[in-house]
């Protein structure tokens, strides 16, 4: 059932895998992630709740209240583990932030290591997030957040991946800000269907070592590219052959893109 339910899905056109996920839920810093801070003593931390806020489920947090008015924090960094977006077909970031400011418009950049530097992806200034304040305990409630989505990852993508998430309190004493569930999915979007895809046959199927493609769109500077369902590349092929072998390839479905230079195609295909 599961299997049927995903080639429905690339059927449709879109197909989305999980690379990478943290929801922060563990209440404590999860395993790989690291934390700096030049400027103070003070820096991100994971919970439920803080000295500024309580949150609806687990989070990372940096409080900026917590540092004093004498405190100004303008780098504080939270640095996930190495993610490997190597051969990642169109990697996507997502996640949710909340930011509660006092007069200055605080800020939150997201960063990606491309393998040599540090490359911006994202920023947000100002409020942001839904805060509700409990009369009871002097406190904020985070009821709603601010979504990030479909940042585009594929420029940055690399075996040495990482993202960082840096705080700004632009020198103010402000409050603070919240992340929380951080994903980075892959996926194929927007490949033919319909153009050439009855002039293109792709055999056997189910495919035991070699693949044969039919067809006379292929050239020497196309491309056959053939992904596991995790939408990581795991075979590429430059040119027209007589056959593709895949015969170390593990059992399984996988998608196959054929590439002929006017559009990419796209073909199901199981390994037997």
């Amino acid at each position: 059932m599961k299997k049927q339910l995903l080639f429905l899905l690339l059927a449709c056109g879109m197909y989305k895998a999980q690379v990478f996920s943290e929801n922060f839920n563990g209440g404590s810093m999860p395993a790989g992630w690291t934390v700096n801070n030049p400027d103070t003593a003070f820096n991100w931390g994971v919970g439920t709740s803080n000295g500024f806020a309580s949150f609806p489920s687990g989070a990372a947090f940096f409080d900026d209240d917590d540092a004093g008015p004498s405190g100004i924090n303008t780098n504080a960094r939270l640095v996930s583990p190495v993610i490997n977006l190597s051969g990642v077909v169109n990697p996507r970031l997502a996640f949710k932030y909340a930011n509660q400011i006092d007069n200055l418009n605080s800020t939150l950049k997201v960063e990606a290591f491309n393998g040599t530097s540090w490359v911006q992806v994202f920023s947000t200034s100002g409020a942001s997030g839904t805060w509700t304040l409990d009369f009871n305990t002097f406190s904020y409630i985070v009821t709603g957040y601010s979504q990030a989505s479909s940042i585009n990852l594929t420029p940055y993508a690399n075996a040495n991946f990482q993202l960082r998430f840096v705080y700004d309190d632009l020198g103010d004493y402000s409050y603070g800000v919240v992340v929380d569930d951080v994903a980075i999915t892959s996926g194929v979007l927007a490949v033919s269907e319909t153009s050439s895809v009855d002039k293109i046959k792709v055999y056997p199927n189910p495919v035991k070592d070699n693949l044969y493609i039919d067809s006379d769109q292929l050239k020497s500077d196309s491309s056959v590219t053939v992904l596991d369902m995790s939408g990581r590349q795991v075979k590429r092929f430059t040119g027209y052959q007589q056959s593709y072998d895949l015969s170390d390839l593990p059992k399984g479905n996988y998608v196959i893109l054929i590439d002929n230079k006017k559009e990419v195609i796209r073909k199901k295909m199981i390994k037997d």
